[in-house]
């Protein structure tokens, strides 16, 4: 069986589709594979904390202590940081495929290269989440109110505990909502577009799940990956780096459609 061959006569859409599937499987199963020492992890979050109370940040057990007091919003918070990180981002780049193609391969390229920095810090920096340190009584909500625990059965064989650092749900967030923000013909979908990536802020720290430094660690690890995207894409390439600017399309722009369906 050629592969090379089935895979050259399948249409573009589904060959991106298979990308994504594949990269998305590969990240996932990494992240998995390189759990950190749960010390080392509890070490690390335990530093983060002290940086944000330093700065006057560490917002995280007011902000949890007020979601809880709503059960509905929390269940609610919830359900969207199990099932919607994921969905809504495959649902954007579909969107993207097919009514901005000209800007298609640059935020692909960029969202692969945000996801590779934020595996090599995974790596090299495992953060426990906020809710495993307990500090100023804050709680595993997932576990709590929904009855999720994501440390056992199977979610745990897809789930590094030790991976708060940068939170890649915020990254995501954050992409969709500026990309959305700056293409999207409807005026409407301009002005909600930013609330997504602030929705998903508030769920990551209600829950327990993320700092508020983990997603700005997030924001900046999808700027890099984009930033570096942009830069090839426009053929201004680091030393010893090929300039593959030529071979892209200009981003932004799409002779076949421009609007947002």
């Amino acid at each position: 069986m050629d592969v090379r061959r089935m895979t050259a006569q399948m249409p573009a859409g589904v060959r991106q589709l298979m990308l994504f599937g594949l990269a998305l499987l590969a990240y996932q199963a990494s992240r998995a594979v390189v759990i950190g020492d749960a010390s080392t992890a509890m070490r690390h979050t335990w530093d983060v904390i002290d940086v944000e109370r330093a700065a006057g940040v560490f917002w995280e057990p007011a902000i949890q202590d007020w979601a809880n007091g709503y059960p509905d919003l929390i269940r609610g918070l919830n359900a969207l940081y199990l099932f919607a990180h994921l969905p809504a981002t495959a649902v954007f780049f579909v969107w993207l495929w097919r009514s901005h193609r000209g800007a298609y391969r640059t935020v692909r390229n960029g969202f692969l290269a945000a996801n590779g920095i934020a595996l090599a810090i995974f790596v090299t920096f495992p953060v426990a989440p906020p809710r495993l340190s307990g500090a100023d009584g804050l709680v595993d909500t997932l576990r709590q109110t929904s009855g999720v625990d994501l440390h056992g059965g199977m979610l745990s064989g897809w789930f590094n505990p030790y991976a708060a650092v940068p939170s890649m749900h915020f990254g995501y967030a954050l992409l969709i909502g500026v990309t959305v923000a700056v293409l999207a013909r409807h005026r409407i979908a301009r002005l909600v577009a930013p609330l997504y990536p602030a929705l998903v802020l508030l769920t990551i720290v209600a829950t327990g799940n993320h700092f508020v430094l983990d997603a700005a660690a997030g924001g900046l690890v999808m700027g890099l990956g984009m930033a570096g995207a942009l830069v090839t894409r426009s053929g201004v390439a680091m030393p010893g780096w090929p300039s593959l600017g030529r071979r892209w399309p200009t981003p932004f722009r799409s002779p076949s459609s421009t609007s947002c369906r």
